[in-house]
């Protein structure tokens, strides 16, 4: 087994690392949290809300915990989670390694919110809108679909050229590209306030947005690139610690994320080309 991950490892690298060959990237396949995954928390998902909401931890014992991706708000000595100050629509690699040294214990969490794919958008391919991803899962369906959500609350996109639907959240990244009036360059970074008819009883949610777009594939510079390779080796290694918890396999995009450092997963990651 240990011979086989030696030689599939660099294998693995090379096609997470290869975006200037494809620059087209694909959504992840993403597992359901099920129930009986999480050892760390009373729950898998948790919502924002109207007053404070802070989330304890399940655990009694001395230890630090520590969380990937970037973005989840804790206390590292006791595991409690503000999540009115996390960052939502994500999902976190959670793990407390006790001080007597014995075996660290990983849970995954859903901080629930909206989210875009980290992707590049080709125009010309008809690639032209940006879907929201509910609770890290691009096959849920956004509730709240009747008209009682309500995205860029405070008109923030709007100012800035980004054009959101103000009903389901989809970005039409096409107009958002043309207001800007130039055909390289990025939006200004701005707060799309949003509040969804779900288990938040439509509290007001939120997150940073970003579009940056240029006329080919070849213009986009490589920090963005390695932006786009570096978070979705971070996804596929949340996947498969979620998938570890529920299948006790070990997997090579579990040793992919390991190697990596914490890397920012907002603002969402949206390339525009126009060919």
């Amino acid at each position: 087994m240990q011979k086989t991950i030696q030689i599939l490892f660099p294998v693995i690298l090379c096609m997470l690392f290869s975006c200037k060959k494809d620059r087209q990237s694909a959504p992840a396949t993403i597992p359901p949290i099920t129930s009986g995954s999480n050892t760390l928390y009373s729950d898998s998902i948790f919502f924002v809300q109207a007053s404070d909401n802070n989330v304890k931890s399940l655990l009694s014992s001395k230890g630090k915990f520590s969380s990937l991706p970037d973005g989840l708000s804790f206390n590292e000595n006791t595991g409690e989670i503000n999540v009115n100050s996390s960052e939502t629509g994500l999902r976190y690699k959670v793990t407390f390694t006790p001080n007597d040294g014995g075996a660290p214990q990983t849970s995954t969490i859903i901080i629930s919110g909206i989210n875009y794919q980290d992707k590049i958008y080709n125009l010309s391919q008809g690639d032209s809108i940006a879907v929201p991803i509910y609770n890290a899962n691009p096959k849920l369906t956004l509730p709240g679909t009747d008209g009682s959500n309500l995205f860029d609350q405070n008109g923030g996109c709007k100012k800035a050229g980004i054009d959101v639907n103000n009903r389901d959240g989809i970005i039409n990244l096409a107009l958002s590209v043309r207001n800007q009036g130039i055909d390289t360059g990025a939006t200004q970074q701005v707060k799309l306030a949003y509040r969804l008819n779900d288990a938040s009883k439509n509290s007001l949610n939120g997150l940073e947005v970003k579009i940056y777009f240029y006329r080919t594939a070849n213009e986009i510079p490589q920090y963005l690139l390695d932006l786009l390779t570096a978070r979705k080796m971070q996804m596929l290694g949340a996947v498969a610690s979620q998938t570890n918890q529920q299948s006790n396999v070990v997997t090579l995009s579990s040793i992919a994320f390991n190697v990596k450092r914490p890397v920012k997963a907002r603002p969402p990651c949206i390339i525009v080309v126009s060919r």
